[in-house]
């Protein structure tokens, strides 16, 4: 299950591509009549594996990226903005495309005359489905420039900043948040303003930044055309069919543990020891904001014909944690789990009627969104009692009901999820996706049953 790790690094490299020369910062509209561009060349675990380019030209930006990690499909991304050449200069229209391997899909972006209810209309093509939606808020010219404006403003280290920018996986415009780390005579270190965030940003004197690390594995560095584009595909890594991280003994009845204390022995990204409890939520669950969650997705088409005809089958009763909670058997009845055969896209899933992990809970998150509840897809890591001991990844879900969230697991049928299941951040899960079985191991230092403790 590796799809999680691309948006985290679009997202990772997003904020490499928007910023220009002190000279410009202050005028934004005088930067896009420049011609300008830039190359970053992209490791991973110190492999070359591809390359960023960024280009700005007659008010429209562009950026493409193109990798192939050695364990996993290639993957090209392929933004352009086009923005208006008069003040105060909004975006006029976008596209956006993403292929991962197989899948495919892409969001283009037109002026929404049909009411006014949001700016832009976005048409999302998902492998051979099309479908429209809205896409939520707008943006300037400034609003891009927000990085490099904050920082020409000599900010306090430690100081925090949050930027708008075209979130086209979320179609709407999000926030990415920004602490400023250290800054010197020759530049500023940023990272993410997330207590887990593992991404550092280095950027130069004039606002360019020279280079990304993302959980010590990834690495954006700029460079020459020549530097940047791999001269010859990555080598394959020798691994695994199915990366396991080996536990010292077997869990009995794991649906009856209500708490599991684990000691995380290696080097990597966890923290040393962790607690696992019976529906425990990610860490960012609490300041979660639910109506976030009940929007149109590139990955999820809450708006499609066949999810809204797969609804009436489903027959939501309008008690919201009853429906949630019977969702759980409705989603894994729908699928059948082949593994190592991920399907790629929910509407796939749904016809080939089988799926991984990923494709239950992304259903899960699709089915619960169009019947009006607030979900989303969780990853992180579970309990595999097949073989040897040892936790695998895994992707369930959260979903919003009676003034809280739940974390279910359709693919385990759990309308409660058991206490081995371990939610990570987006770089935790980064990290884990590149560390052998061999480097990182789990040790149990306690675990509490409903009837006894052991």
């Amino acid at each position: 299950m590796h799809r999680a790790l691309w948006p985290v690094l679009i997202v990772g490299l997003g904020i490499s591509y928007l910023l220009l020369p002190d000279t410009l910062v202050q005028n934004p509209k005088a930067a896009l009549q420049v011609n300008d561009e830039h190359w970053y060349r992209i490791e991973q675990n110190g492999q070359h594996i591809g390359y960023m380019h960024n280009t700005t030209s007659e008010f429209v930006l562009t950026t493409r990226i193109n990798y192939h990690p050695p364990d996993a499909p290639s993957v090209v991304i392929h933004q352009r903005l086009h923005f208006a050449a008069t003040a105060p200069s909004p975006l006029q229209r976008a596209a956006y495309s993403q292929r991962i391997g197989e899948q495919y899909s892409a969001v283009s972006l037109q002026p929404n005359h049909a009411d006014d209810s949001a700016v832009y209309a976005a048409t999302i093509m998902r492998n051979n489905s099309v479908s429209q939606t809205r896409f939520k808020g707008s943006l300037t010219l400034a609003d891009m420039y927000a990085v490099e404006s904050w920082l020409h403003s000599e900010p306090e280290l430690g100081s925090i900043f949050r930027a708008p920018y075209p979130d086209f996986e979320k179609l709407q415009v999000s926030q990415r948040a920004h602490r400023l780390l250290a800054q010197d005579e020759s530049g500023y270190d940023l990272v993410g303003a997330h207590r887990e965030s593992a991404t550092q940003t280095r950027l130069d004197r004039n606002f360019v930044p020279t280079k990304l690390t993302m959980a010590g594995r990834y690495d954006v560095t700029l460079s020459t055309q020549g530097e940047a584009i791999p001269a010859d595909p990555p080598r394959a890594l020798a691994r695994r069919t199915t990366q396991k991280f080996g536990l010292n003994r077997a869990l009995d009845d794991r649906q009856q543990i209500l708490e599991l204390k684990l000691h995380v022995i290696g080097d990597s990204s966890l923290p040393r020891a962790i607690v696992g409890r019976q529906g425990a939520l990610s860490s960012d669950s609490p300041a979660t904001a639910p109506e976030t969650y009940l929007a149109e997705h590139i990955d999820f088409p809450i708006q499609h014909p066949k999810i809204r005809r797969l609804l009436k089958r489903f027959a939501a009763s309008g008690n919201n944690l009853a429906d949630a909670q019977r969702l759980v058997g409705f989603t894994n009845s729908q699928l059948s789990y082949t593994e190592h055969q991920h399907a790629d896209t929910v509407l796939t899933a749904l016809a080939r009627r089988s799926g991984e992990c990923t494709d239950f809970a992304d259903v899960y998150t699709t089915l619960a969104r169009s019947a009006g509840l607030p979900a989303r897809t969780i990853y992180g890591l579970a309990y595999d009692a097949s073989g040897s001991p040892g936790f695998r990844f895994h992707a369930w879900n959260e979903v919003y009901a009676e003034g809280r969230w739940h974390s279910v697991d359709p693919t385990w049928n759990q309308i409660t999820t058991d206490a081995t299941h371990i939610p990570l951040s987006d770089d935790q899960y980064a990290d884990l996706l590149n560390t052998r079985d061999d480097q990182l191991s789990f040790k149990v230092a306690g675990m509490r049953y409903q009837t006894a403790t052991l």
